[in-house]
């Protein structure tokens, strides 16, 4: 018994020697369940008579000699290796990969806070960019066309009167060749439009917005330039210069856009049945909008919109009878879907003190009542009176109030649009009797006029391969409008026309396109007049 106890503690010395340095390595099995394991089967051997008791005390020594030495060894290799990193080998081809990629990354994320820090600091800057400079936007644009105006055979000849040359000259006889409008030549040219401006914002809403271009200075509806003149310069003259407010509530639901001085149209369109495009308007206009529909969160939307407006046409020296256009529009504008619209306007627009005034015998005290500019179209009569058959000068003679009604129908489908839309107006302000009793004649009211038209692709031509493709149709009696405002380009300028236009347009580049455009039209009731216009453009903005 003595012998067997004094087996198990030798046994129990060396399982804590063996178990010491392996326990640390095992989850499986505690320290108890192989002590008892291993006292175990010694005892069943000596037993069984496999082996003797001394064998197996002397296996045991053995055993936690070993253990001891192996423990010494661990422990010496743990002394020597503290304080040691570890280093895994990487071939040369991942370590260059691995290179490559943190470099590139790093470059890029350094690049990016470097040029944020740039921007924010104006660096290479002396003294920095002031603040005012950071809120200036300039922008500008060049056309560059070919066009080709052709004339039908059966045009009537010599009936045509060129109103500005004859009031410009005093007189049709005065005038000479220039009295006439070409009915016959066919004219081919090149044409030339820059414009350029800038919008600076002020703070608190407000901004400013001047623009110079190109042109006629005495054209409202063109600022087009004819090429070959020798290589004389161009003029260039003031197209707009404007105070802006256009506050919107921090609910992004309601808007105010006022403008004062010389302005774009404040009032929307989609067409040029009353208003070229190139037109501007001196005065001052106010619209207030709602965001009535709630369709975004991000913007502002007008989903109903009032807009007012004093312009003033002409200012008449020691005279109460200044020319003035006021105008007033009411719309709304609903949205469904992803990108589509309905839109509908109902605008009003008077006209006061532009229908002329016969001049009293040998007087001239009732010129100022002639416009300044006119196109073709209206009708118009003789204010002077005099003996002298050689002086005429030109005025309107109706009044002009006109009422119209605009609708838009925009379906998007992704980055394609189909766009359908018309205009109708009338002139209400037209008094027959009146005429008659200015004009010594019997006119027919002719006071009507409409467009419909359809536009199918991107909506705004601004990239690469971007296109557009459109056409409509207008009949646009003499006296609908007022001859001066509306189109330049559809009969070559003014009222009494009818006929259809085509158009497409193709993307060159962010901010370049080129358009090719035909349009044909013909008279509605005046002397034969058929004109047919070709178009080729190309142009660029910034």
């Amino acid at each position: 018994m003595q012998q067997s106890r004094g087996l198990r503690a030798a046994v129990v010395l060396a399982l804590m020697a063996v178990s010491s340095p392996t326990l640390a390595q095992t989850s499986t099995q505690s320290f108890d369940e192989v002590r008892n394991t291993v006292i175990n089967l010694l005892e069943a051997l000596v037993q069984k008579g496999v082996m003797t008791r001394e064998q197996a005390e002397s296996m045991v020594a053995s055993a936690q000699a070993k253990a001891s030495a192996t423990a010494k060894a661990q422990s010496d290799r743990d002394a020597a290796e503290a304080g040691a990193v570890r280093v895994t080998y990487v071939p040369e081809t991942v370590r260059q990969q691995i290179g490559q990629e943190v470099s590139a990354r790093i470059k890029d994320d350094v690049t990016q806070q470097v040029v944020a820090q740039a921007q924010a600091d104006g660096w290479g800057v002396p003294g920095a960019l002031p603040e005012w400079i950071k809120n200036v936007r300039l922008y500008g644009d060049v056309r560059s066309r070919f066009e080709s105006d052709t004339y039908a055979d059966d045009n009537a000849t010599n009936v045509y009167l060129n109103f500005n040359e004859v009031n410009a000259a005093g007189g049709v006889g005065r005038a000479g060749v220039d009295a006439l409008l070409n009915t016959t030549e066919d004219r081919h040219r090149l044409v030339g439009r820059l414009r350029t401006g800038a919008m600076v914002q002020l703070g608190n809403s407000f901004a400013l917005d001047f623009r110079l271009t190109g042109g006629n200075a005495l054209s409202a509806v063109s600022t087009n330039q004819t090429l070959g003149n020798y290589g004389g310069r161009w003029q260039f003259n003031v197209d707009k210069a404007a105070v802006l407010w256009n506050p919107v509530n921090s609910a992004k639901d309601r808007e105010m856009d006022v403008r004062f001085g010389r302005f774009s149209n404040p009032f929307v369109t989609n067409n040029e049945l009353l208003w070229d495009n190139d037109v501007t308007f001196e005065g001052l206009s106010a619209t207030y909008a709602m965001d009535f529909f709630g369709t975004s969160s991000e913007r502002m939307e007008r989903g109903l919109f009032l807009t007012l407006g004093a312009f003033s046409l002409q200012e008449v020296e020691l005279s109460k009878d200044d020319k003035w256009l006021y105008g007033a529009q009411l719309g709304t504008q609903i949205g469904f879907g992803t990108d589509s619209f309905l839109r509908f306007t109902a605008s009003y627009y008077d006209y006061e003190n532009v229908t002329g005034i016969r001049n009293t015998l040998d007087s001239d005290v009732y010129d100022y009542t002639a416009p300044r500019f006119l196109q073709k179209g209206n009708t118009v009569f003789d204010i002077r009176n005099d003996n002298d058959t050689t002086t005429n000068l030109y005025a309107l003679a109706g009044e002009y109030s006109l009422a119209s009604a605009n609708v838009l129908l925009d379906l998007g489908f992704g980055r394609t649009h189909v766009m359908v839309g018309g205009e109708y107006v009338k002139n209400v302000g037209w008094d027959q009797d009146d005429v008659a009793a200015l004009t010594g004649q019997t006119i027919d009211e002719r006071v009507e006029g409409y467009e419909v038209g359809v536009i199918v692709g991107q909506p705004t031509v601004a990239a690469l391969w971007d296109w557009r493709a459109f056409m409509l149709y207008r009949y646009l009696e003499r006296d609908a409008v007022l001859d001066a405002f509306t189109d330049s380009d559809f009969h070559l300028g003014g009222t009494d026309a009818k006929g259809y236009q085509l158009g497409f347009d193709l993307g060159l580049a962010r901010g370049a396109w080129v358009r090719l455009r035909y349009l044909s039209a013909n008279e509605v009731d005046g002397p034969p007049l058929g004109i047919d216009v070709w178009q080729l453009d190309v142009n660029g903005q910034f």
